[in-house]
């Protein structure tokens, strides 16, 4: 293959990042290819917890190794080594012999794997998420910096930066959106790793994120004081990372008296980077306005079966590509169900949509 084509085609594939679910396998290989290493590998941090690893062409039990122990120790993550965005790092320069030698991330995991030589670029380096693309070498090239230097890369990083920065910008819409939605109702939303390790919070979460309160923050984390709720919470979550199904939950709140409702729902794809598991939580105490069921939002608002429904899961904070997939019909179906409703009850926004749901009372 020419090199022009190499380009052409790992570029396409860094265009597609803007779609919600871009497909970050077609990212890897077209970046492999270019950049000519054995192997190619995404992976996101929260924290110092690696929370997605995706790769091309890398050994399984390396990648398990890395995530499970050795990214502790990777040279590359250390925090003396400066990390923006737009960086290169590679081992032959942070690892130089000796040093090399006696370098157990070298001896016992690069050398384990057959690996002589890893280089990444920093896509990003938040203070939420920390995400690198690394590339493998079975043999290592002293002429590697020169290579990454030269105007194909340059043209290369420009675009995937570019990209990472539209999708960026495309999930803060999102975030915006939803939070203006939920506090103009006195709710309150977060984002959260299925750890727990909390990504963005809205303005009213602050209210119920109280250390008196029943759901609480601790260490950057959604928690609970009380150990046998808190593994209730932590079990929720890991089973809304994993399904498109709803799950709720629901703790006394020791200042109020009140309970605090919560909706977790696997986080909307434009949210991630790779498929780092991210939950979308609704949070609102008792007494506050539930959602009315989808029979009565179709006998006071004269829309059909299927428009109610629609209508109902983006009230209880679904996306339309999660209900879309929860409910098995096609995302083109239920994008022309939410324009229906739309015309039918005279908004312009899905912020207008979810308030008109909410004033319809069971």
């Amino acid at each position: 293959m020419q090199p022009d084509t190499q380009l052409r085609r790992a570029l396409e594939a860094v265009r597609a990042l803007s779609e919600q679910a871009p497909s970050w396998s077609s990212v890897l290989w077209t970046a492999n290819r270019l950049v000519g290493s054995d192997a190619a590998v995404l992976i996101v941090f929260s924290g110092d917890s690696v929370v997605d690893v995706q790769q091309s062409g890398a050994d399984a039990a390396a990648v398990r190794d890395y995530a499970g122990h050795f990214h502790t120790e990777d040279v590359m993550t250390l925090p003396s080594v400066v990390k923006p965005p737009g960086t290169w790092l590679d081992t032959q320069i942070l690892l130089p012999e000796p040093r090399r030698q006696r370098s157990a991330y070298y001896v016992d995991f690069m050398c384990k794997h057959r690996m002589r030589q890893l280089y990444s670029f920093m896509i990003e380096n938040g203070p939420d998420r920390r995400t690198s693309l690394g590339f493998q070498r079975e043999s290592a090239w002293d002429g590697l910096s020169a290579f990454l230097a030269s105007e194909r890369i340059r043209t290369y990083t420009q675009a995937l930066q570019q990209a990472v920065e539209r999708r960026r910008a495309q999930a803060a819409s999102w975030l915006a959106t939803t939070d203006h939605a939920f506090d103009a109702l006195a709710e309150a939303s977060c984002l959260v790793h299925r750890s727990g390790q909390i990504v963005h919070t809205s303005p009213a979460a602050k209210d119920l994120f109280d250390s008196r309160g029943s759901v609480v923050v601790k260490g950057g984390r959604i928690s609970h004081p009380d150990p046998r709720e808190r593994s209730r919470l932590e079990a929720s979550l890991r089973e809304a990372s994993g399904t498109e199904s709803v799950r709720q939950l629901v703790f006394r709140d020791s200042r109020a008296g009140l309970p605090v409702h919560l909706e977790l729902v696997r986080a909307n794809p434009l949210l991630r980077m790779g498929s780092e598991p991210l939950v979308f939580i609704r949070l609102r105490r008792a007494g506050l306005q539930a959602v009315a069921s989808p029979e009565r939002l179709l006998q006071a608002l004269c829309i059909t079966l299927a428009e109610a429904r629609v209508l109902h899961a983006l009230a209880t904070g679904l996306s339309v590509s999660n209900y879309a997939q929860s409910n098995g019909v096609s995302i083109h179906t239920v994008r022309k169900q939410v324009a229906t409703l739309m015309i039918k009850l005279a908004c312009t926004r899905q912020v207008d949509l979810v308030r008109a749901a909410l004033e319809i009372r069971d």
